[in-house]
């Protein structure tokens, strides 16, 4: 018997599930906020879609529910009472705290859950060896067992919800805001197209993972907002800031450089620190190379 799945959401990771289970024999209905997006996607999977996410949730296995983290708890809640008892309800979204109550409500009937995280973008290609985080829960065997099956090929890494929660907080949120942050500052009264030829790598670098975050705002926004621990990693950068900013401004060149080689020390407890220059040199050269149409020799492929 074919599995039937239901895709709530036709966005980047939506359709990215959708046509990973599409590959691997799974029957395929996708709903959207968006019914053009669904429709469409499920034109290109040869699929079916539908106006509702109650009516893509009635009878399937499996639900996953890929919208952004700020309308998860309500599409959960909108779903449950025409879910299936034994049926696995599974959602993505980046912040975990938020989606805990209404998935224990959803175990009390029956229904299996699992909440995972993607640490990589709709335009991976394939799941194989790509990281993918899962809250551990009691008693959710059979869950895993399906994840298992849908998800082989994964890197799995399980842990618990508060711990996701504040590594995400520093890995993802202070990553994304610090991009903001630069974005703002070099858009503010700047031309773009005339900074590029006063750019440097870094800069490229820089303007690079800053514009294609910027693609996405309302995860960033999400993460940032929803994300309670999030709180506490952004005063800690804005006590930094203001200490770099109180050197720089007083001219003290020997206690900047000071502070600077201890920021060094610290970062080589990180076991990419030393290879941190060549891994620098590859990514520019590849990404030099892919904004001029051609592709260095020694290049890696994938991301």
């Amino acid at each position: 018997m074919v599995t039937q799945v239901a895709i709530i959401g036709a966005g980047g990771m939506g359709a990215w599930f959708a046509r990973l289970l599409k590959s691997r024999g799974y029957r395929i209905i996708v709903a959207s906020r968006n019914p053009k997006k669904a429709r469409r996607l499920a034109s290109q999977l040869r699929a079916k879609s539908v106006s509702t996410n109650v009516e893509a949730a009635r009878g399937s296995d499996v639900i996953i529910v890929a919208t952004p983290a700020s309308t998860t708890v309500a599409v959960i809640k909108e779903i449950l009472p025409v879910t299936s008892k034994g049926a696995l309800i599974c959602e993505i979204c980046a912040t975990k705290s938020v989606v805990q109550p209404v998935l224990r409500t959803a175990q009390k009937r029956g229904i299996k859950t699992a909440s995972i995280h993607p640490m990589f973008g709709p335009l991976a290609r394939g799941v194989r060896g790509r990281r993918i985080l899962v809250i551990k829960a009691p008693g959710d065997v059979n869950s895993r067992k399906m994840l298992k099956r849908m998800l082989e090929g994964a890197d799995v890494f399980f842990t618990r919800q508060d711990v996701h929660d504040k590594r995400i907080a520093v890995t993802v949120g202070l990553s994304h805001f610090l991009n903001m942050a630069f974005a703002m500052t070099v858009c503010k009264g700047r031309n773009l197209a005339e900074m590029r030829k006063f750019a440097g790598r870094t800069y490229d670098l820089q303007m690079l993972l800053a514009e294609a975050i910027a693609h996405e705002p309302e995860t960033t926004v999400d993460i940032h907002i929803m994300n309670r621990e999030f709180r506490y990693v952004l005063r800690e950068f804005e006590q930094n800031v203001r200490i770099l900013s109180k050197i720089v401004n007083s001219k003290d060149r020997a206690k900047l450089l000071a502070q600077y080689k201890r920021v060094s020390s610290s970062l080589a407890a990180d076991p990419e620190f030393e290879s941190a220059p060549t891994s620098f040199e590859r990514v520019t050269e590849a990404q030099s190379a892919g904004s001029s149409g051609r592709r260095p020799v020694n290049a890696r492929r994938g991301r």
